[in-house]
């Protein structure tokens, strides 16, 4: 919809025009009203309306200097129509060095007001689709004309037509200034190439509309998730620098969603150094991986750090233990003492990312100590594989910490619901207490199972009956003792776990096809 605003200071004429004709059946919004011109550049300024139907005499500021005002001072394009009496015929004819060629005689006529509203919506939507046409052209031959630069072409040609294109006279003082949006290059991944460009087209129309018609050229794309804008000293705002970013960046953030964080380069001033600003700027951005979300990084601050690409091979022994064995508190420290040495090194994300990515190999090897290769195994892999996506390094810390503990609880749901898992229980129980007066009904009862199911699994897990099984672990224990101690066969076997010597020599030759003492003797 268009917007019309109406200005006159009788009450009782703002009134008449809300209701003399059906706004929305051609295609406006009352935008705002005023009593006067003063007010009525306020409304200009923040609504921006394409119609203003405006008296010539008012209090404070009349008709003619409002629509000056509002052409030279505000760059307003919008169409107006005059409102006069009698009286002020000659007067409103000071309007036309404006080209304001509509103009109405009060008391105002329905149908005239009808008909010059009818042409004039035409008109607005008829210029508003040339404007449209010209600004793509010259937005993408302002792009290559930038992107040459950047590309460290330098002919007087180029720089001549860049310099008018960005509307910087000779000699003027200039900084470039990138804008990295977060969620955009995601975007394109989860959504498309089209639904980028619409969001895209977006944010460069609040950019726009940030710097005014006249500097409208002076943004320029980057990569999928960076926009580059030229601001010089010619530019009202420029002595507030940072304070004007920040009130960008606040507005970006509140319509995309997204964090977006602001890297500005130093002064220059020819624009045949725009290649060295868009390298400044391109080198400051990568600094928000460790200064957060929505930070606003001058070059000058950080043109002497440097992001470390060294090798440094985290341990993630003791991580993968405790994932093991879930205990949450120390997963918490082991990441913290991981991430801390990342950040006093201050490591690249790049490096960050691909030792996390080492970490998630390992860890399926330690799902498939419970699961084997299963499609969830797989599934969360995938999962995980999206650490380069996380903007900062506190929300990489803390999402790398909350996948150890997705993991952790991943890998208690398979001992609990996993007979393989039991097993493996199971066969601790039996290598930690050998020694003892171990029953398949006593073990049973501690995991809550059917004796006589607990022993189809185990022989289906193992191959090997449970008491088999128990007999195995107490015989290589005793080999163990008669190879390494001078103790007598007699005690090897109760400290192995068999109350009665006979049958300990039964099971060892049974199983060695030799006695123990034999057995000694040749080891």
């Amino acid at each position: 919809m268009l917007k019309v605003l109406f200005v006159d200071d009788e009450p009782y004429m703002l009134e008449g025009l809300k209701v003399m004709i059906d706004w929305k059946a051609y295609g406006f919004n009352i935008c705002g009203e005023a009593t006067n011109g003063e007010d009525a550049l306020e409304i200009i300024k923040m609504s921006n309306p394409d119609l203003i139907i405006t008296d010539i005499r008012m209090p404070k500021m009349d008709g003619l200097e409002l629509i000056r005002l509002a052409y030279e001072k505000l760059h307003s394009t919008a169409k107006f129509v005059i409102l006069s009496g009698y009286d002020d015929f000659n007067y409103a004819k000071q309007a036309m060095m404006y080209k304001i060629k509509n103009y109405l005689l009060k008391p105002l006529d329905d149908d005239e007001l009808k008909e010059v509203v009818s042409k004039l919506s035409t008109e607005i939507l008829t210029d508003r689709r040339k404007a449209e046409n010209i600004n793509k052209q010259l937005t993408f031959i302002t792009n290559q004309c930038v992107q040459r630069l950047i590309d460290g072409e330098n002919k007087t040609t180029l720089i001549d037509r860049t310099r008018m294109l960005l509307n910087l006279n000779e000699g003027q003082e200039f900084r470039c200034v990138m804008f990295y949006i977060e969620s955009l290059n995601g975007l394109s991944k989860k959504t498309g190439k089209i639904n980028l460009e619409i969001r895209r087209n977006e944010i460069i129309e609040i950019l726009q509309s940030e710097l005014g018609a006249e500097f409208q050229y002076n943004i320029f794309e980057d990569t999928e998730d960076r926009m580059c804008m030229i601001l010089s000293e010619n530019m009202p705002y420029y002595g507030e620098f940072e304070d004007f970013i920040a009130s960008i960046q606040s507005k970006l953030e509140s319509i995309t969603g997204a964090y977006v964080s602001v890297a500005y380069s130093n002064p220059a001033y020819e624009i045949n150094t725009l290649c060295e600003l868009h390298k400044q700027v391109s080198f400051a951005i990568n600094f928000k991986f460790y200064l957060g979300e929505s930070s606003i990084i001058n070059y000058a601050d950080v043109k002497d750090k440097k992001l470390n690409y060294q090798v440094y091979t985290p341990d993630f022994n003791n991580l993968l233990c405790h994932i093991r064995t879930n205990d949450c508190n120390l997963i918490k420290e082991d990441v913290q003492l991981i991430f801390d040495q990342f950040y006093k090194i201050q490591s690249a994300p790049e490096i960050i990312v691909a030792y996390l990515n080492n970490f998630l190999l390992e860890l399926v090897k330690v799902i498939q100590e419970f699961d084997g290769v299963s499609k969830d195994t797989i599934q969360m892999v995938l999962e995980f594989d999206n650490f380069l996506g996380y903007p900062s390094f506190i929300r990489l810390s803390e999402a790398f910490l909350e996948r150890c503990y997705y993991a952790t609880n991943y890998i208690e749901n398979l001992k609990k619901n996993d007979s393989q898992y039991i097993i493996y229980e199971v066969k601790n129980y039996i290598n930690e207490h050998y020694h003892q007066d171990i029953k398949l009904k006593k073990v049973a009862s501690l995991f809550y199972m059917n004796p006589v199911y607990l022993g189809q699994l185990f022989k289906k897990a193992t191959g090997m009956q449970f008491n088999d099984y128990l007999n195995y672990v107490r015989i290589e224990e005793a080999k163990k003792l008669l190879r390494q101690t001078n103790m007598k066969v007699v005690e090897i076997s109760k400290v192995v776990g068999y109350k009665d010597p006979k049958y300990f020599l039964q099971k060892f030759k049974t199983t060695t096809n030799t006695s123990p003492t034999s057995f000694k003797s040749s080891n």
